[in-house]
């Protein structure tokens, strides 16, 4: 019985639910649209997988940051470039199309697929 009250509280008190696209707040209503669209970036530093891991790494942000050339993307974390690889999401369904790799500051490596 206590466990079922304090379950009960503890949904109760998880008031966002965050999902691919966004965040949706307690009322329900959607996260501002910039939230949503991803990152302005005029640098073109985010339309090569090397520019999305060598951002990732020198900010230390590990996030999607999307394709904006179109398809998918996918980041990992490991000790070696080829273990950050092997970590990306999709890594082991898709061949990447275009890979970058970057040393972040902690000496762990980040990689970026693209497929």
């Amino acid at each position: 019985m206590k466990w079922a009250a304090l379950s009960a509280v503890f949904l109760a008190a998880v008031p966002a639910v965050a999902g691919p696209f966004g965040l949706i707040g307690r009322r329900g209503q959607p996260a501002p649209a910039q939230a949503q669209q991803g990152v302005a970036d005029n640098s073109g530093e985010l339309y090569s997988a090397q520019g999305v891991a060598n951002r990732i790494a020198r900010t230390g942000v590990f996030r999607h940051y999307g394709n904006p050339t179109g398809g998918y993307e996918g980041i990992g974390m490991g000790a070696t470039p080829a273990a950050a690889e092997a970590n990306c999401c999709y890594r082991s369904r898709w061949n990447p199309r275009d890979v970058g790799y970057a040393r972040m500051a902690s000496g762990g490596w980040v990689a970026c697929c693209r497929y």
